[in-house]
């Protein structure tokens, strides 16, 4: 035993300096890894980097706190979504700040203005604290070797690849799209590339989707993937002066509050939306002698190579026909569009690019948005949407509205002749909105109606003022005119001319702002005592019957009983004009559905005189009222024709024997027409109008009760006459008790509510004296008084 004991120790003390050094060895600090070496950065706005699946930016120190656009745009969506390759997903104005070993990405939240050397500015930037959007730990400092400054570099992959909400889908389109959680597992950055004035990071993002008819993707997988270009674009270190907002020309705007230390009260300031165009120094003198110079920087739009090739040269000259207009301004040469090059280093997505964007949809639009510099209105660049659809829409309207002028719009394909200069108009359109300028909904209301139909001068001057007018076609036209094409369709005229000069002369002697503002105000009453043709009219949003959409000429009555007879013309033809082999009656009951649809416009624009309100905005140098309301005279006139067209049943629009074979009950396809008059004719909103003008104007007014008087008596002959009532009577005086009791109860401590009791008892009045020689009337009146009775006693 002790022997064994003795070999067990110096078995221990043999072994303990092996196991010393071992432990020596293992215990000794490790050399520090390698760094593997990192690619170098490519050059751009933000240096980037890429080193195995992570993404590095390099922001330097002289781009902090300058505010920089971010652009999301879809590249690629799931089939089934209203959202389509190249469509704006999202829009902020950002800038990084250093604090401490952290970048942050703050949002500018632009409301407030003041300048950065005012003492007021601390207080504005005190009360205006832009929200944090991410927050990304220093990866490591660097000192540039060419320009000395500062990089700091920083991880991305987290920011991009995620679902960051300044930077992915905002969120009211996640809920048009059915998304729900965000799927980091099934996401990624597919590439990021950098230019010297921009970057541009392109990203593949998977959400899990409801289970929706729309979403076919969602319905089969639960889940949607889409891909998203993010663009970062420097805002103009130097920003455009901007021009201030004037209403009597009509140019999309920002609003902020504007503060300086010299006010004695804050101010609001609202600027116009425009390119940024200026000459070359060498060009001053000229511009200044009056001669046409071109601008710095032109406007360049690209037509997206998936466009059908037949139809790029009309898109191209929708853009062009703008030169005119810019010349009239001063430049020469502000304008143009080109076919995408062949040149695989540009992207459609990169924000330095303006494109017209062919949609593959059964969209039935197309729209012209642009992106602008908050601070100033300047215009950065814009993607127009041109759904693939909108052929249909324009072939629809102008073989119902100049059908009957035009033998080329009678049939369902339109050759391409004429479907190219239909699309040439609507590329125009859009391209005006891309410009500034919204829609001019009282351009087509200078034009006198008989006007519309003098060949000479229609061809000559257009039926419309403006291009940005919902004007369409020339529906007054009658066939023995013998009006040409000039004369039916639109074209960049008298007011877009007028409005880019306004917003794009330039006034080399201004110094400042204010001087710029008043010499354009000078214009202005100038331009607006010359002639109707350059007023701006609105978007038919405040009751004004001279500015509303689809309208023509300068009196909605006369213009409608031309626009009626051509549709009794329409609504004969539609089978010889609709006829194709094998159709199953799709193309008729298209058509006229289209022909009705056209008939609610007449009905509209002539029920919109009753309680109408003209409105011409003035500056101080203007005689005159702003507002003006409408005479009695012609409220009468409009509810007459409205007795003559609509509560007179118009049998002509069902009573070709085709409509048999589109609708079992006629009736159905032309109640709208009736719905859509009372519910404005016995509405709370009408019966308040007719107060107020009243008030406002009693001398030539349509008193309340003379307007009520006139409406019964047209909706109720037959109580006096003891006719028999038809279907469509019935239905007439149904709908309106229903929309009068709405009123009465909508009413309550509205001025207006008196007259819309008036309308009532008038009602009951008549029912309850009414003549009745057959039952089904007689139960018929007595429902309605029933419906009456309930509503007083409120049970």
């Amino acid at each position: 035993m002790k022997k064994m004991i003795l070999i067990l120790s110096l078995a221990l003390i043999i072994g303990s300096p092996v196991d010393a050094k071992r432990k020596k060895k293992k215990d000794a600090p490790k050399p520090p890894a390698k760094k593997e070496r990192r690619a170098p950065a490519r050059q751009g706005l933000f240096n980037v980097q890429h080193h195995n699946d992570d993404w590095f930016f390099q922001i330097p120190d002289s781009l902090l706190g300058q505010p920089f656009l971010s652009t999301t745009r879809y590249v690629s969506t799931p089939v089934g979504t209203d959202k389509y390759g190249g469509e704006l997903a999202n829009e902020q104005v950002l800038y990084w700040e250093k604090q401490g070993k952290n970048m942050l990405l703050r949002s500018m939240i632009y409301g407030a203005s003041a300048d950065t050397t005012s003492a007021i500015y601390r207080a504005v930037r005190s009360s205006s604290s832009d929200p944090i959007v991410a927050s990304i730990k220093m990866d490591s400092t660097i000192t540039d070797s060419v320009s000395k400054s500062k990089l700091y570099s920083i991880k991305v992959t987290d920011l991009f690849k995620g679902d960051n909400a300044a930077l992915s889908i905002h969120s009211s389109q996640k809920t048009k799209l059915n998304l729900t959680a965000f799927k980091a597992d099934l996401s990624y950055i597919d590439h990021i590339n950098t230019y010297p004035m921009n970057t541009e990071i392109v990203t593949v993002k998977t959400f899990t989707a409801k289970n929706t008819g729309n979403s076919p993707s969602g319905q089969a997988t639960g889940l949607s993937t889409l891909t998203l270009n993010t663009s970062f674009v420097m805002l103009p270190k130097s920003p455009m002066r901007y021009r201030t907002f004037d209403p009597r020309v009509g140019y999309f705007a920002d609003r902020f509050a504007e503060y300086t230390d010299e006010q004695q009260s804050a101010k609001t300031r609202v600027v116009c939306t425009r390119w940024r165009l200026e000459p070359r120094e060498e060009d001053i003198e000229k511009m200044k002698r009056g001669e046409l110079v071109e601008p710095k920087k032109p406007i360049v739009f690209y037509i997206d190579p998936a466009t059908p090739k037949q139809w790029r040269k009309y898109l191209i000259a929708g853009v062009n026909d703008w030169q005119s207009a810019f010349e009239q301004a001063g430049w020469k040469n502000a304008i143009h569009a080109e076919e995408w090059p062949e040149d695989s280093t540009m992207s459609m997505e990169d924000a330095r690019y303006s494109v017209i964007r062919y949609l593959a949809s059964q969209t039935t639009n197309a729209y012209g948005p642009q992106i602008h510099d908050p601070r100033t209105g300047e215009i950065l660049e814009s993607h127009i949407g041109w759904y693939h659809n909108v052929m249909k829409l324009i072939h629809d309207w102008y073989m119902v509205q100049a059908g009957v002028s035009d033998k080329r719009a009678q049939k369902m394909e339109f050759d391409e002749e004429l479907m190219g200069k239909l699309i040439r108009f609507v590329s125009s359109h859009e391209v005006g909105h891309t410009l500034g300028l919204r829609h001019n909904m009282g351009a087509s209301s200078a034009t006198p109606v008989e006007k519309l139909r003098d060949k000479a001068w229609v061809e000559k001057n257009g039926h419309t003022a403006s291009i940005m007018d919902y004007a369409r076609f020339n529906y007054v036209a009658q066939p023995e005119d013998n009006i040409g094409e000039a004369g039916l369709m639109p074209r960049i005229n008298d007011y877009d001319k007028w409005a880019i000069e306004w917003g794009y002369k330039y006034f080399p002697d201004a110094k400042t702002e204010k001087e710029e503002r008043l010499a354009l105000n000078k214009m202005t009453v100038e331009k607006l005592s010359e002639s109707r043709r350059f007023w701006f009219g609105g978007e038919g949003y405040d009751n004004d019957p001279k500015a509303l959409s689809e309208d023509l000429g300068d009196d909605a009555m006369k213009a409608s009983d031309y626009g009626v007879k051509n549709l009794k013309r329409v609504v004969k033809a539609l089978p010889q004009w609709t006829y194709e082999e094998g159709d199953l009656d799709e193309n008729l009951s298209r058509m006229h559905s289209q022909v009705v649809i056209q008939m609610r416009l007449y009905v509209g624009h002539v029920r919109y005189n009753i309680g109408g309100v003209y409105h011409d905005y003035k500056s101080v140098e203007q005689d005159g009222p702003v507002y003006t309301q409408m005479d009695k005279a012609t409220q009468k006139r409009a509810l007459a024709w409205l007795n003559q067209n609509v509560f007179t049943e118009p049998t002509w629009l069902i009573s070709e024997p085709y409509v048999k074979r589109l609708s079992k009950t006629p009736q159905s396809l032309i109640e709208p027409l009736a719905e859509t008059t009372l519910s404005y004719l016995c509405s709370a909103t009408l019966l308040g109008r007719i107060y107020n003008n009243a008030a406002a104007s009693p001398k030539n007014a349509y008193q309340p009760a003379e307007y009520v008087d006139d409406l019964v008596g047209y909706l109720f002959t037959e109580t006096r006459t003891g006719a028999t009532l038809t279907p469509w009577r019935i239905f007439l005086q149904q709908q309106a008790v229903g929309r009068a009791i709405k009123a009465w109860g909508m009413m309550k401590g509205n001025d207006g509510r008196a007259a819309a009791s008036y309308l009532l008892r008038t009602m009951r009045q008549r029912l309850t004296n009414a003549r009745s020689y057959d039952g089904m009337s007689k139960a018929h009146y007595q429902d309605l008084l029933l419906q009456i009775n309930l509503a007083f006693e409120g049970k």
